[in-house]
């Protein structure tokens, strides 16, 4: 049993993701700022959590939504000024508020004064800060592919090399053999710990070691994901943050549950806190295909992360962020009938497992994905990569663009929606990005004053956890069940247990309780309102019923 001593603050947290550039705009030029962030503290502190996650507001051209860093030293403009971030800090630590870094670590801009220098000259001391290859045989030094798709290599006319990317040829892979390199990062990191940033997210932390032989591979992951060797990398990186005491929490795709020890042990461990990507893919041969959606099998990855990180270590819980589609629209259900009941099973869900529990900008609202009906709403460089790709392949423009449409990343990136106001009130003159046409009826103004809402629950849900001991530190364990579309778990210590029912599916399904539990006293704490107690230990769930009992010891 995992036994908390003396927790950290984001142990018993909740953490909050927002993507500045949709937040929030107080400026009208219709970019989300730091401003726009500031005028809102008073309802993120509504909201009890504590901490909140900033997606990167660097300087940066904005190819990938800032994701491809200029200046790793400054505020990009169109955010504001490092004095207007100064203000933020101070306003949210002011609220008992703390501030958690988007930090890119595997790749920058090719803006970048460091790549302008380095694709010059092979004498410059900033061209090893990069990985550069003469071509093969007239062409690409090896196989390897950039998860944007086509060649990870890009040819550079000046040094007649290539030069390494795994994302877009305009974000030029860091590389961190180089001593000088990660003594720059390690300047970086502390600059910004100086200036009263607490924690970190690490963007893409399991590339940053590079397969050294360059030879060809069968899978691309063999080039360039978890390669032996990273955890050096990885505990020079921890020295830091430990001398400094701030939190980590970092993007490790594709490490299985057995190794999660590895990254997250409090005393070996790379990072503090991980997000592992297995729920929500639902084992897609790509990003953008139409997997089955299998509640079994859900079940089946949530409950081996729980189950590695049982008695040591800590896992970020999420079920949605900047990359996903909306959880109601990929877990649960935008019929009108069904929204608000499958956004609050959804959440459930979730919320009540082990772990630290992150909350995505507009998720606690049940916001849905946009209805795009044109390939020109779309601003995502991924997806209209994907979009051309598949035209060139054969598929029609309407078979390409419900692919996008449902998967692609401006899902989770049109505005945040506060009001039914024009732009849903996220700007007063336009927007960056098409708002989504739900704004009218989803949207903070109408669901502050509505008891049943789903931001109402997800206030219900953030304060459970952080007030419960058992919620927090208790053990779990999955319950079976018949039905396969409910998820069913209980959370357990000395003192009392917990009981998570959701049913997953738009069909009624029956939920027998444990025998161990048949004869015990419980409450029903927290539901929403599909779930029908017919029996002491039977649960009745109409579609999308989910509800939280308690089993006093």
């Amino acid at each position: 049993m995992f036994i908390v001593t003396k927790a950290n603050w984001w142990q018993h947290g909740v953490g909050y993701q927002i993507y500045p550039k949709s937040f929030f705009d107080a400026n009208g030029d219709g970019i989300g700022d730091l401003a726009g962030i500031k005028e809102k503290i008073d309802y993120l502190d509504s909201l009890n959590i504590d901490f909140v996650w900033l997606c990167p507001i660097y300087k940066s051209p904005g190819v990938d939504n800032g994701y491809d860093i200029a200046d790793y030293r400054d505020v990009d403009p169109q955010y504001g000024s490092m004095a207007d971030l100064d203000i933020l800090i101070q306003e949210l630590h002011n609220h008992h508020i703390k501030i958690v870094m988007d930090m890119v670590l595997n790749h920058s801009s090719d803006q970048n004064q460091w790549f302008l220098d380095a694709k010059r000259d092979v004498n410059s001391k900033y061209h090893d800060y990069y990985i550069w290859k003469k071509g093969k045989n007239g062409g690409t030094p090896n196989n390897w592919t950039s998860l944007f798709g086509g060649s990870a290599w890009q040819y550079n006319e000046a040094t007649d090399e290539y030069y390494y990317h795994l994302y877009a040829k305009q974000q030029p892979d860091l590389n961190w053999e180089n001593p000088q390199l990660r003594h720059e990062m390690h300047a970086i990191i502390k600059f910004w710990i100086k200036k009263g940033i607490d924690g970190f997210r690490l963007d893409a932390i399991t590339h940053l070691k590079k397969l050294q032989t360059f030879e060809d591979v069968d899978n691309p992951d063999q080039a360039s994901r978890n390669i032996p060797g990273i955890e050096v990398f990885l505990r020079e990186l921890k020295k830091i943050y430990d001398d400094y005491g701030v939190m980590t929490v970092g993007e490790v795709g594709a490490v299985p549950p057995e190794s999660a020890i590895k990254w997250v042990d409090p005393d070996t461990g790379y990072m503090d806190l991980l997000f592992q990507f297995d729920h929500v893919n639902f084992g897609d041969a790509h990003k953008f295909d139409f997997a089955t959606k299998s509640i079994p099998t859900v079940k089946e990855k949530l409950t081996a992360w729980q189950t590695a990180a049982a008695t040591q270590g800590n896992l970020g819980l999420f079920i949605e962020n900047h990359d996903l589609p909306r959880a109601v629209s990929y877990f649960g259900s935008e019929e009108k009938a069904y929204r608000n009941r499958s956004a609050k099973a959804v959440g459930l869900m979730y919320f009540m497992m082990k772990g630290t529990p992150f909350i995505y900008q507009g998720q606690e609202l049940g916001m849905i994905n946009d209805h795009i009906a044109s390939i020109n709403d779309v601003t995502d460089i991924d997806s209209l990569r994907h979009y051309r790709e598949r035209i060139q392949s054969g598929y029609n423009t309407q078979m390409a663009l419900h692919e996008v449409a449902f998967k692609g990343r401006d899902n989770a990136r049109t505005p945040m929606q506060w009001s039914a106001k024009p732009l849903a009130g996220f700007s007063k003159n336009t927007s960056w990005i098409k708002v989504a046409d739900s704004f009218k009826t989803i949207n903070v103004a109408e669901e502050e004053s509505d008891s049943q809402s789903v931001l109402n629950f997800y206030r219900k849900l953030i304060n459970l956890k952080k007030t419960d001991a058992t919620l927090q530190d208790g053990q779990y364990t999955l319950d079976p069940t018949t039905a396969k579309n409910v998820i069913a778990y209980r959370r357990f210590d000395a003192k009392a247990t917990w009981i998570v029912v959701a049913n997953l599916s738009n069909t009624v399904e029956t939920y027998q309780l444990p025998q161990d539990l048949t004869n015990h006293a419980y409450q029903a704490v927290l539901g929403n309102n599909g779930c029908t107690i017919q029996q002491q230990d039977q649960l009745d769930l109409a579609a999308w019923g989910a509800i939280l009992l308690k089993f006093e010891k």
